[in-house]
């Protein structure tokens, strides 16, 4: 049976406003309902007043509100912030200088500016795990005063530069296996194989992606990061010495100053030769875990092979007799050179003078880089020495 208009009209439902607006406009004679409308319009004052002071004001002026509301964040990690230039002050840096570019105690790196000087590069043929490739020895004059890292890049800084970049990861690495060294398609820097925390150094790294790191490193900071060249290498190793290893002649006292293979490794992996000490580490330390060299860096023997700038040649026939990247006459395999060894290598690899070559896409799970930052005049920034810093 069809009803008329006016019957659907009273069975409707009341609408929103009829309801509402008696609460929100009562009677003058209506004081209950006018009381509960009071309350009512205060509960959503204050509730518009909390809003506009959680949302919309950190969008307005995000640097009044304090760090517990400021929840906005970026997608990636912020670049650690530059240090203020401060005036010109010339390049009459003193040696072991502690300098830095930016301010962020995790991100930013510490380097220690080197001394000038002449040092005996190589090896002479009596030194014990002397090889061919380590002569002839000769005299090299270090002219120009550089300020190389204290440790070697860490975990933490590697990661900052892919996710800034998004550089794809590159996978796969080698290892030894237990049995032969061999190529692992699942191993990369972020899973060499074993734990890591931030701290350790980068491994799983070749040498185009330290190149890479020196160039984009350089575009943070506006100074000139690079590889250091093998003879500023050696010279920053040996830190004066003359020795097998920086701080004498003796294997067994590897383990205050480096992380090499030793006992610890030895009951992991059973067929390497060992320097007789102990570190309780089986594989790569946590940079500044040893004892620094006279120039104040550290893990210049073992954690990690480190990278240079220079093509590999058999030997220094015909090497420059100065810090220059010698980059002419090299072997035509394309290689390029890194020293100082790894956590995994013996003791005689891991000398001063010891030197190895990879090619420039190899990855190995305990090869990693240290950076040197070139001097100028215009641009220097000086910070604290060591002294005045507070570890």
């Amino acid at each position: 049976m069809i009803q008329p208009s006016n019957a659907a009209t009273s069975t409707a439902a009341p609408r929103w406003r009829d309801m509402v607006w008696p609460v929100l406009h009562p009677a003058p004679q209506d004081t209950a309902l006018r009381a509960i409308s009071t309350w009512r319009a205060l509960f959503w004052l204050t509730l518009g007043a909390l809003f506009s002071a959680g949302v919309v004001l950190p969008w307005l002026a995000p640097n009044l509100m304090p760090a517990a509301v400021q929840w906005r964040q970026k997608e990636a990690a912020p670049l650690p912030s530059p240090i203020p230039p401060s005036p010109v002050v010339g390049t009459n840096y003193p040696a072991g200088t502690r300098i830095r570019d930016c301010a962020d105690d995790t991100l930013c790196p510490w380097l220690r500016v080197l001394p000038t000087g002449r040092f005996l590069m190589g090896s002479a043929a009596s030194e014990k795990g002397h090889v061919e490739d380590e002569g002839p020895q000769r005299r090299v004059t270090i002219a120009t005063s550089i300020a190389v890292m204290e440790t070697e890049v860490t975990r933490a800084q590697f990661a900052l530069f892919v996710a800034d970049t998004k550089r794809a990861l590159k996978e796969g690495c080698f290892g030894w296996t237990g049995g032969k060294w061999d190529f692992d398609k699942t191993k990369n820097w972020q899973s060499p194989g074993f734990a890591q925390t931030a701290a350790h150094p980068a491994v799983c790294i070749d040498w185009d992606e330290a190149i890479a790191f020196a160039t984009w490193w350089s575009a943070q900071t506006g100074e000139k990061y690079r590889l250091l060249t093998e003879t500023e290498w050696e010279y920053a190793a040996r830190a004066g010495s003359t020795t097998r290893f920086n701080f004498g002649d003796r294997d067994a006292d590897l383990c205050q100053y480096g992380n090499v293979a030793d006992q610890d490794a030895k009951t992991v992996f059973k067929d390497f030769v060992i320097a007789d000490c102990s570190d309780r580490q089986v594989y790569t330390a946590p940079v500044r875990s040893y004892k620094p060299n006279a120039f104040g860096l550290h893990d210049m023997h073992g954690n990690a092979w480190e990278w240079v700038a220079d093509c590999w040649h058999e030997n220094y026939r015909g090497a420059p007799l100065d810090g220059r990247n010698w980059q002419i006459n090299c072997s035509g395999d394309g290689r390029r050179v890194l020293r100082g060894g790894g956590w995994s290598i013996n003791p005689d690899f891991t000398r001063s003078a010891n030197r190895a070559g990879n090619a420039p896409g190899g990855r190995d799970y305990d090869s990693g880089f240290r950076l040197a930052r070139t001097l100028s005049s215009s641009t220097l920034t000086p910070l604290p020495t060591a002294e005045q810093v507070k570890k």
